[in-house]
Protein backbone atom coordinates (compact mmCIF):
# COMPACT_ATOMS: atom_id res chain seq x y z
CA UNK A 1 0.00 0.00 0.00
CA UNK A 2 1.15 3.24 -1.27
CA UNK A 3 0.40 6.19 1.83
CA UNK A 4 1.27 9.88 1.34
CA UNK A 5 -0.76 12.14 3.94
CA UNK A 6 0.17 15.55 4.28
CA UNK A 7 -2.29 15.78 7.44
CA UNK A 8 -0.72 19.39 8.98
CA UNK A 9 -0.77 21.44 5.55
CA UNK A 10 -3.87 23.06 5.55
CA UNK A 11 -4.21 23.00 9.80
CA UNK A 12 -3.13 26.03 12.16
CA UNK A 13 0.86 25.15 11.85
CA UNK A 14 1.14 23.65 8.30
CA UNK A 15 -1.23 26.12 6.84
CA UNK A 16 0.57 29.31 8.39
CA UNK A 17 3.90 27.58 7.09
CA UNK A 18 2.42 27.40 3.87
CA UNK A 19 1.39 30.69 3.39
CA UNK A 20 4.48 31.93 4.73
CA UNK A 21 6.50 30.06 1.72
CA UNK A 22 4.15 31.68 -1.21
CA UNK A 23 4.32 34.81 1.00
CA UNK A 24 8.18 35.16 0.83
CA UNK A 25 8.10 34.22 -2.82
CA UNK A 26 6.12 36.61 -3.29
CA UNK A 27 7.85 39.32 -1.97
CA UNK A 28 11.28 37.94 -3.84
CA UNK A 29 9.89 38.37 -7.12
CA UNK A 30 9.79 42.17 -6.28
CA UNK A 31 13.43 42.53 -6.21
CA UNK A 32 13.92 40.38 -8.85
CA UNK A 33 14.01 41.19 -12.32
CA UNK A 34 10.98 39.98 -14.44
CA UNK A 35 11.16 36.85 -17.76
CA UNK A 36 7.83 38.60 -19.00
CA UNK A 37 8.05 38.72 -22.96
CA UNK A 38 4.86 40.46 -22.60
CA UNK A 39 4.56 44.22 -22.01
CA UNK A 40 3.48 45.19 -19.09
CA UNK A 41 0.39 46.51 -17.74
CA UNK A 42 -1.24 48.44 -14.82
CA UNK A 43 -3.85 46.72 -12.77
CA UNK A 44 -6.05 48.84 -10.86
CA UNK A 45 -7.94 46.31 -8.32
CA UNK A 46 -10.36 48.74 -7.83
CA UNK A 47 -13.13 45.64 -7.13
CA UNK A 48 -11.20 44.83 -3.75
CA UNK A 49 -11.29 46.59 -0.31
CA UNK A 50 -6.75 46.54 -0.33
CA UNK A 51 -6.89 48.18 -3.77
CA UNK A 52 -3.92 48.46 -5.50
CA UNK A 53 -1.49 48.14 -2.79
CA UNK A 54 0.71 51.13 -3.01
CA UNK A 55 1.30 49.73 -6.84
CA UNK A 56 2.21 46.25 -5.30
CA UNK A 57 -0.64 44.29 -7.04
CA UNK A 58 0.56 45.65 -10.53
CA UNK A 59 4.04 45.14 -9.75
CA UNK A 60 3.29 41.33 -8.59
CA UNK A 61 1.08 40.91 -11.67
CA UNK A 62 3.70 42.09 -14.08
CA UNK A 63 6.19 39.63 -12.38
CA UNK A 64 3.36 36.20 -12.55
CA UNK A 65 1.71 36.38 -9.41
CA UNK A 66 -1.96 37.01 -8.33
CA UNK A 67 -3.14 36.85 -5.03
CA UNK A 68 -6.86 36.98 -4.48
CA UNK A 69 -9.00 37.00 -1.09
CA UNK A 70 -12.50 36.45 -1.14
CA UNK A 71 -14.28 35.46 2.06
CA UNK A 72 -18.17 34.87 2.52
CA UNK A 73 -20.46 35.42 5.02
CA UNK A 74 -24.34 33.26 5.28
CA UNK A 75 -26.95 33.72 7.54
CA UNK A 76 -29.65 30.90 6.66
CA UNK A 77 -32.87 30.20 8.28
CA UNK A 78 -35.42 27.66 8.26
CA UNK A 79 -38.83 28.99 8.62
CA UNK A 80 -41.14 26.33 8.27
CA UNK A 81 -41.01 22.32 7.81
CA UNK A 82 -38.11 20.24 7.34
CA UNK A 83 -36.41 19.05 10.49
CA UNK A 84 -36.65 22.01 12.65
CA UNK A 85 -37.09 25.87 12.42
CA UNK A 86 -33.76 28.21 13.20
CA UNK A 87 -31.20 29.81 12.33
CA UNK A 88 -27.26 29.23 11.15
CA UNK A 89 -24.58 31.36 10.37
CA UNK A 90 -21.65 30.02 8.27
CA UNK A 91 -18.57 31.11 6.40
CA UNK A 92 -16.07 30.41 3.38
CA UNK A 93 -12.38 31.95 2.74
CA UNK A 94 -10.51 31.39 0.35
CA UNK A 95 -6.66 32.54 -0.28
CA UNK A 96 -5.70 32.08 -3.65
CA UNK A 97 -1.90 32.39 -5.68
CA UNK A 98 -2.69 32.58 -9.36
CA UNK A 99 1.48 32.05 -10.61
CA UNK A 100 1.89 32.91 -14.88
CA UNK A 101 5.25 30.77 -15.43
CA UNK A 102 6.17 32.65 -18.43
CA UNK A 103 6.47 36.01 -16.38
CA UNK A 104 8.22 34.45 -13.53
CA UNK A 105 10.53 31.65 -15.09
CA UNK A 106 10.22 32.28 -18.79
CA UNK A 107 7.94 28.66 -19.37
CA UNK A 108 5.84 29.94 -22.12
CA UNK A 109 2.12 28.21 -21.79
CA UNK A 110 2.86 27.14 -17.76
CA UNK A 111 0.44 28.33 -15.18
CA UNK A 112 -0.31 27.35 -11.64
CA UNK A 113 -2.46 27.97 -8.72
CA UNK A 114 -2.82 27.09 -4.89
CA UNK A 115 -6.34 27.64 -3.11
CA UNK A 116 -6.03 27.87 0.80
CA UNK A 117 -9.59 27.48 2.18
CA UNK A 118 -11.32 27.75 5.83
CA UNK A 119 -14.47 27.21 6.60
CA UNK A 120 -16.40 27.77 9.79
CA UNK A 121 -20.19 27.64 11.01
CA UNK A 122 -23.01 25.55 10.96
CA UNK A 123 -24.51 23.07 8.37
CA UNK A 124 -27.94 24.30 7.76
CA UNK A 125 -29.00 21.49 5.29
CA UNK A 126 -28.52 18.76 7.62
CA UNK A 127 -29.35 20.15 11.05
CA UNK A 128 -32.32 22.93 9.76
CA UNK A 129 -33.67 20.74 7.04
CA UNK A 130 -32.26 17.47 6.48
CA UNK A 131 -32.05 17.74 3.21
CA UNK A 132 -29.75 15.10 1.14
CA UNK A 133 -29.02 17.33 -1.22
CA UNK A 134 -27.79 20.36 1.20
CA UNK A 135 -29.05 23.84 0.91
CA UNK A 136 -25.66 25.92 0.91
CA UNK A 137 -22.99 25.71 -1.23
CA UNK A 138 -20.46 26.70 1.53
CA UNK A 139 -21.77 24.35 4.41
CA UNK A 140 -19.43 21.31 5.43
CA UNK A 141 -19.05 18.15 7.36
CA UNK A 142 -16.37 19.00 9.28
CA UNK A 143 -14.85 22.99 9.27
CA UNK A 144 -11.31 23.46 9.68
CA UNK A 145 -8.83 24.51 7.15
CA UNK A 146 -7.32 22.59 4.37
CA UNK A 147 -5.17 22.82 1.08
CA UNK A 148 -8.05 22.81 -1.72
CA UNK A 149 -6.30 23.54 -5.03
CA UNK A 150 -2.52 23.04 -5.87
CA UNK A 151 -2.32 22.55 -9.34
CA UNK A 152 0.33 22.95 -12.41
CA UNK A 153 -0.92 23.38 -15.38
CA UNK A 154 1.26 23.96 -19.09
CA UNK A 155 -0.36 24.90 -22.30
CA UNK A 156 0.97 23.50 -26.11
CA UNK A 157 0.08 23.95 -29.42
CA UNK A 158 -0.94 28.08 -28.78
CA UNK A 159 -3.26 26.88 -26.13
CA UNK A 160 -5.02 23.83 -28.24
CA UNK A 161 -3.72 21.04 -25.83
CA UNK A 162 -3.09 21.28 -22.34
CA UNK A 163 -2.25 18.91 -19.40
CA UNK A 164 -2.77 20.00 -15.66
CA UNK A 165 -1.94 17.79 -12.52
CA UNK A 166 -2.40 18.70 -9.17
CA UNK A 167 -5.24 18.77 -6.42
CA UNK A 168 -8.05 19.21 -9.03
CA UNK A 169 -11.52 20.53 -8.70
CA UNK A 170 -14.10 18.44 -10.74
CA UNK A 171 -16.40 20.57 -11.11
CA UNK A 172 -14.42 23.89 -11.77
CA UNK A 173 -13.91 22.65 -15.58
CA UNK A 174 -16.44 19.49 -15.99
CA UNK A 175 -20.60 19.39 -14.93
CA UNK A 176 -20.75 23.31 -14.74
CA UNK A 177 -22.29 25.94 -16.23
CA UNK A 178 -21.54 29.66 -15.62
CA UNK A 179 -25.16 30.97 -15.13
CA UNK A 180 -26.15 28.44 -12.55
CA UNK A 181 -23.47 29.42 -10.36
CA UNK A 182 -24.83 31.99 -9.07
CA UNK A 183 -27.12 30.02 -7.13
CA UNK A 184 -26.58 29.53 -3.40
CA UNK A 185 -28.08 25.58 -3.94
CA UNK A 186 -24.98 23.10 -4.14
CA UNK A 187 -27.03 21.07 -6.64
CA UNK A 188 -26.65 24.05 -9.01
CA UNK A 189 -22.84 23.43 -8.74
CA UNK A 190 -22.86 19.49 -9.90
CA UNK A 191 -25.58 17.24 -10.36
CA UNK A 192 -27.08 14.94 -7.28
CA UNK A 193 -26.18 12.09 -9.36
CA UNK A 194 -22.90 12.88 -9.49
CA UNK A 195 -22.15 14.77 -6.14
CA UNK A 196 -23.21 11.66 -4.22
CA UNK A 197 -20.76 9.21 -5.82
CA UNK A 198 -17.72 7.34 -4.22
CA UNK A 199 -16.70 6.60 -1.30
CA UNK A 200 -15.88 10.14 -0.25
CA UNK A 201 -17.64 11.95 -2.80
CA UNK A 202 -16.16 12.98 -6.29
CA UNK A 203 -12.56 15.18 -6.07
CA UNK A 204 -15.53 18.90 -5.26
CA UNK A 205 -15.43 21.33 -2.36
CA UNK A 206 -14.35 21.07 -0.08
CA UNK A 207 -12.53 18.18 -0.40
CA UNK A 208 -10.51 17.26 -3.86
CA UNK A 209 -7.87 14.11 -4.80
CA UNK A 210 -4.92 14.67 -7.25
CA UNK A 211 -5.29 13.74 -10.62
CA UNK A 212 -4.54 14.46 -14.29
CA UNK A 213 -6.61 16.66 -16.44
CA UNK A 214 -6.10 16.75 -20.39
CA UNK A 215 -7.93 19.16 -22.54
CA UNK A 216 -7.61 19.65 -26.67
CA UNK A 217 -9.23 22.12 -28.45
CA UNK A 218 -8.99 21.84 -31.75
CA UNK A 219 -11.26 24.92 -32.59
CA UNK A 220 -12.83 27.79 -30.91
CA UNK A 221 -16.04 26.81 -31.18
CA UNK A 222 -15.19 23.13 -29.62
CA UNK A 223 -13.26 21.15 -26.73
CA UNK A 224 -12.91 17.89 -25.16
CA UNK A 225 -11.69 17.26 -21.72
CA UNK A 226 -10.67 14.25 -19.22
CA UNK A 227 -9.12 13.37 -16.46
CA UNK A 228 -7.97 10.91 -14.13
CA UNK A 229 -8.14 11.28 -10.49
CA UNK A 230 -7.97 9.23 -7.19
CA UNK A 231 -11.31 7.95 -6.62
CA UNK A 232 -11.33 8.62 -2.69
CA UNK A 233 -10.52 11.90 -2.08
CA UNK A 234 -8.86 13.32 1.48
CA UNK A 235 -9.34 11.13 4.29
CA UNK A 236 -12.89 9.27 4.90
CA UNK A 237 -12.66 8.98 8.67
CA UNK A 238 -10.98 12.33 8.95
CA UNK A 239 -12.40 15.38 7.21
CA UNK A 240 -9.70 17.65 8.91
CA UNK A 241 -6.75 18.94 7.00
CA UNK A 242 -5.51 17.93 3.88
CA UNK A 243 -4.37 14.29 3.00
CA UNK A 244 -3.24 13.14 -0.26
CA UNK A 245 -3.15 9.39 -0.01
CA UNK A 246 -3.01 6.53 -2.47
CA UNK A 247 -4.28 3.95 -0.82
CA UNK A 248 -4.84 0.30 -2.14
CA UNK A 249 -9.27 -0.76 -3.18
CA UNK A 250 -9.15 3.53 -3.64
CA UNK A 251 -8.88 3.12 -7.67
CA UNK A 252 -9.83 5.79 -9.52
CA UNK A 253 -12.45 8.57 -10.94
CA UNK A 254 -12.63 8.70 -14.84
CA UNK A 255 -14.53 11.56 -16.28
CA UNK A 256 -14.70 12.79 -20.19
CA UNK A 257 -16.75 15.59 -21.40
CA UNK A 258 -17.12 17.23 -24.32
CA UNK A 259 -18.37 20.64 -25.50
CA UNK A 260 -19.90 22.60 -28.34
CA UNK A 261 -19.38 26.71 -27.96
CA UNK A 262 -22.00 28.11 -30.72
CA UNK A 263 -20.97 31.16 -32.46
CA UNK A 264 -18.23 30.85 -29.93
CA UNK A 265 -19.83 32.47 -27.50
CA UNK A 266 -18.86 30.78 -24.39
CA UNK A 267 -19.73 31.67 -21.25
CA UNK A 268 -22.88 33.01 -23.12
CA UNK A 269 -23.67 29.56 -24.96
CA UNK A 270 -22.45 26.33 -24.43
CA UNK A 271 -23.84 22.69 -25.21
CA UNK A 272 -22.22 19.32 -23.40
CA UNK A 273 -22.18 15.59 -22.66
CA UNK A 274 -20.09 14.10 -20.50
CA UNK A 275 -19.28 10.65 -18.79
CA UNK A 276 -17.64 9.35 -15.36
CA UNK A 277 -17.13 5.91 -14.31
CA UNK A 278 -15.21 4.38 -10.56
CA UNK A 279 -12.49 1.61 -11.33
CA UNK A 280 -13.56 0.12 -7.88
CA UNK A 281 -16.62 -1.67 -7.28
CA UNK A 282 -19.63 -0.93 -4.76
CA UNK A 283 -21.94 -2.76 -2.76
CA UNK A 284 -25.59 -2.98 -4.24
CA UNK A 285 -28.51 -1.88 -2.38
CA UNK A 286 -29.75 -5.17 -2.41
CA UNK A 287 -28.72 -7.67 -4.58
CA UNK A 288 -26.88 -10.85 -2.62
CA UNK A 289 -24.56 -13.47 -3.98
CA UNK A 290 -24.70 -17.39 -2.50
CA UNK A 291 -22.76 -16.43 0.36
CA UNK A 292 -25.38 -13.56 1.18
CA UNK A 293 -22.44 -10.96 0.81
CA UNK A 294 -23.63 -7.37 -1.34
CA UNK A 295 -23.22 -8.21 -4.74
CA UNK A 296 -20.15 -5.53 -6.55
CA UNK A 297 -21.46 -3.22 -8.98
CA UNK A 298 -19.84 -0.37 -10.77
CA UNK A 299 -20.88 3.15 -10.15
CA UNK A 300 -21.15 5.10 -13.52
CA UNK A 301 -23.00 7.85 -14.57
CA UNK A 302 -23.39 10.75 -17.94
CA UNK A 303 -25.21 14.18 -18.28
CA UNK A 304 -25.87 16.77 -20.51
CA UNK A 305 -26.13 20.36 -19.97
CA UNK A 306 -26.99 23.70 -22.18
CA UNK A 307 -26.26 27.22 -21.86
CA UNK A 308 -27.48 30.20 -23.93
CA UNK A 309 -27.93 33.81 -23.29
CA UNK A 310 -31.21 34.46 -24.85
CA UNK A 311 -30.85 38.02 -24.99
CA UNK A 312 -28.34 40.54 -24.75
CA UNK A 313 -28.55 44.49 -23.98
CA UNK A 314 -27.72 46.46 -27.03
CA UNK A 315 -24.58 47.81 -26.41
CA UNK A 316 -24.17 45.83 -23.18
CA UNK A 317 -22.65 42.42 -23.86
CA UNK A 318 -21.97 41.47 -20.45
CA UNK A 319 -26.14 42.06 -19.61
CA UNK A 320 -29.14 40.00 -20.63
CA UNK A 321 -30.95 36.78 -20.23
CA UNK A 322 -29.18 33.83 -19.88
CA UNK A 323 -31.07 30.58 -19.63
CA UNK A 324 -29.54 26.75 -18.43
CA UNK A 325 -30.60 23.23 -18.08
CA UNK A 326 -28.97 20.16 -17.25
CA UNK A 327 -29.85 16.32 -16.26
CA UNK A 328 -27.76 13.38 -15.50
CA UNK A 329 -27.81 9.64 -14.53
CA UNK A 330 -26.21 7.86 -12.58
CA UNK A 331 -26.29 3.65 -11.70
CA UNK A 332 -28.89 3.01 -9.53
CA UNK A 333 -27.33 -0.36 -7.80
CA UNK A 334 -25.08 1.63 -5.75
CA UNK A 335 -25.91 5.17 -5.99
CA UNK A 336 -28.79 6.88 -3.81
CA UNK A 337 -29.86 9.11 -6.44
CA UNK A 338 -30.31 7.64 -10.34
CA UNK A 339 -31.52 10.77 -12.12
CA UNK A 340 -31.19 14.73 -10.75
CA UNK A 341 -31.94 17.62 -13.40
CA UNK A 342 -31.83 21.70 -12.90
CA UNK A 343 -32.59 24.41 -14.84
CA UNK A 344 -33.18 27.96 -14.68
CA UNK A 345 -32.29 31.74 -16.19
CA UNK A 346 -30.23 34.22 -14.59
CA UNK A 347 -31.01 38.14 -15.59
CA UNK A 348 -28.15 40.39 -15.20
CA UNK A 349 -28.42 44.10 -15.66
CA UNK A 350 -31.72 44.71 -14.39
CA UNK A 351 -32.69 48.59 -12.90
CA UNK A 352 -30.22 49.74 -13.93
CA UNK A 353 -27.71 48.01 -11.75
CA UNK A 354 -24.57 47.34 -13.96
CA UNK A 355 -24.07 43.83 -11.25
CA UNK A 356 -27.37 43.51 -10.30
CA UNK A 357 -28.06 39.35 -11.45
CA UNK A 358 -31.72 38.03 -10.62
CA UNK A 359 -31.66 34.04 -10.68
CA UNK A 360 -34.71 31.46 -10.57
CA UNK A 361 -33.88 28.26 -10.69
CA UNK A 362 -35.62 24.56 -9.83
CA UNK A 363 -33.78 21.55 -9.26
CA UNK A 364 -34.92 18.28 -8.58
CA UNK A 365 -33.36 14.60 -8.06
CA UNK A 366 -35.09 10.74 -7.78
CA UNK A 367 -34.35 8.18 -5.55
CA UNK A 368 -33.27 4.54 -7.16
CA UNK A 369 -35.72 1.67 -6.71
CA UNK A 370 -33.21 -0.47 -5.19
CA UNK A 371 -31.97 2.70 -2.59
CA UNK A 372 -36.06 2.96 -1.52
CA UNK A 373 -36.57 -0.78 -1.18
CA UNK A 374 -32.57 -0.67 1.46
CA UNK A 375 -34.30 1.85 3.39
CA UNK A 376 -37.83 0.91 3.56
CA UNK A 377 -39.05 4.13 4.18
CA UNK A 378 -38.59 7.27 1.06
CA UNK A 379 -40.44 9.34 -0.70
CA UNK A 380 -39.71 8.93 -4.64
CA UNK A 381 -38.14 12.22 -5.05
CA UNK A 382 -37.07 15.67 -3.98
CA UNK A 383 -37.32 19.09 -5.78
CA UNK A 384 -36.59 22.44 -4.65
CA UNK A 385 -36.97 26.06 -5.94
CA UNK A 386 -34.86 29.19 -5.37
CA UNK A 387 -35.11 32.91 -5.96
CA UNK A 388 -31.58 34.79 -5.53
CA UNK A 389 -30.59 38.41 -5.83
CA UNK A 390 -26.69 39.59 -5.81
CA UNK A 391 -25.64 42.72 -6.52
CA UNK A 392 -22.97 45.34 -4.99
CA UNK A 393 -22.97 47.17 -1.94
CA UNK A 394 -19.53 48.67 -3.14
CA UNK A 395 -16.86 48.03 -5.55
CA UNK A 396 -15.64 45.18 -3.29
CA UNK A 397 -18.35 43.91 -1.08
CA UNK A 398 -22.01 42.40 -2.52
CA UNK A 399 -25.37 41.17 -0.70
CA UNK A 400 -27.19 38.30 -1.90
CA UNK A 401 -30.79 37.71 -0.69
CA UNK A 402 -31.89 34.33 -1.16
CA UNK A 403 -35.52 32.15 -0.64
CA UNK A 404 -35.51 28.50 -1.12
CA UNK A 405 -38.73 26.03 -1.08
CA UNK A 406 -37.75 22.39 -0.85
CA UNK A 407 -40.77 19.95 -1.79
CA UNK A 408 -40.10 16.47 -0.34
CA UNK A 409 -36.78 17.53 1.71
CA UNK A 410 -34.38 14.54 1.87
CA UNK A 411 -37.45 12.08 0.28
CA UNK A 412 -38.36 12.03 3.91
CA UNK A 413 -42.17 11.58 3.88
CA UNK A 414 -42.06 12.51 7.81
CA UNK A 415 -40.67 15.68 6.50
CA UNK A 416 -42.98 18.81 5.62
CA UNK A 417 -41.67 21.17 2.95
CA UNK A 418 -39.47 23.54 3.78
CA UNK A 419 -38.99 27.54 3.52
CA UNK A 420 -35.48 28.48 3.60
CA UNK A 421 -34.54 32.53 3.36
CA UNK A 422 -30.78 33.33 4.03
CA UNK A 423 -28.31 35.82 2.46
CA UNK A 424 -24.85 36.20 1.62
CA UNK A 425 -22.20 38.76 1.77
CA UNK A 426 -18.92 38.58 -0.49
CA UNK A 427 -15.91 40.59 0.23
CA UNK A 428 -13.05 41.05 -1.73
CA UNK A 429 -9.39 42.28 0.09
Amino acid sequence: MKNIELKEVCRTHGIAYVCSVLACATLGCLFQPSYASADEVTVSHDDVLTGNGGGMRTSLANKGIDIGIIYKFDEISNTAGGRKTGTDSLDNLNVIFSLDGEKLFGSAGTSARFNFLNNNGSKPGATLVDNAEGVDNIEVRTPGARLYEAWVQQNFMKDRFSVLAGLYDLNSEFYVTDSSGLFLRPTFGIGSDMGQSGKNGPSIFPITSAGVRVKVQPSHDFFVQAVVLDGVPGNPDNARGTYIQFNRGDGALLAAEADYLPGNESPNGKIGVGAWQYTEKFDDFTDRDASGNPVQRTSDGMYVLAERRVYAVPGHDDQGLTMFARIGVASGDVNRFDYAWSTGAVSTGLFGRDKGQLGLGVEGAHNSEKYRKSVGTADGSTMAWELTYSDNLTTWLSVQPDIQYIIHPDTNPALRNALVVGARFTARF
